[in-house]
C-alpha cells in the first residue's frame, strides 16, 4: 500500500522535478544544443563521406554517435556544475565572462567536431572547408561585379 502511495506521489511531482532541473540547467541549454547539433552535423558529413567513397556503413559505427552524444553532453553538464559551485566566483575575478570554463569546454568539443567535419570533407574533395568557403566568397564577389557591370 505504501508503495502505491509513493509511486502516486512521484508521478504527481515528476513534472515539477523536471521543471526544476530544466530551470537549473537553462544557462547551458544553448551550449548543450550547439554541441549536439555539431555531433549531428558531423554524423551527416560522415555518412556523406561514406556514401561518396563507397564505404560500408555499419550499425556499430552509427551507435558510437549515442555514446559520443552522451559523453559530450555529460562533460558540459559536469563542467557547468564545477563552474557554478566551485570556480565561477574565482574566474569572475579574472574574467568578466560568467561560466567561462563551461564555455571553453563546449568550444573545445565543438572544435573537435568541426575538425572531424573538415576531415570528412577533405576525404571526398582535395581541399578543406576553409578553401571551399574562400572559393564561394570569391564567386560571390565575381557575381556582384557582373551585376554591377550590368547596371552601368
Amino acid at each position: 500500500m505504501q508503495l502505491f502511495i509513493l509511486l502516486a506521489s512521484v508521478r504527481t511531482s515528476f513534472p515539477k522535478i523536471l521543471a526544476v532541473l530544466w530551470t537549473f540547467f537553462l544557462p547551458v541549454a544553448n551550449l548543450l544544443f550547439l554541441v549536439g547539433f555539431c555531433i549531428c552535423l558531423d554524423t551527416v558529413f560522415g555518412l556523406w563521406k561514406a556514401k561518396k567513397l563507397k564505404e560500408k556503413i555499419s550499425s556499430r559505427r552509427l551507435s558510437a554517435i549515442i555514446s559520443k552524444m552522451f559523453l559530450y553532453q555529460i562533460t558540459v553538464i559536469l563542467f557547468f556544475l564545477i563552474d557554478k559551485f566551485i570556480l565561477n566566483a574565482i574566474m569572475l575575478t579574472f574574467f568578466s565572462v560568467p561560466l567561462m570554463l563551461t564555455k571553453v569546454i563546449a568550444l573545445i568539443l565543438i572544435s573537435i567536431e568541426i575538425f572531424s567535419i573538415d576531415e570528412s570533407y577533405r576525404a571526398v574533395h582535395t581541399y578543406g572547408l576553409w578553401h571551399a568557403f574562400k572559393r564561394a566568397v570569391g564567386r560571390a564577389k565575381e557575381i556582384k561585379t557582373d551585376i554591377d557591370g550590368l547596371k552601368d
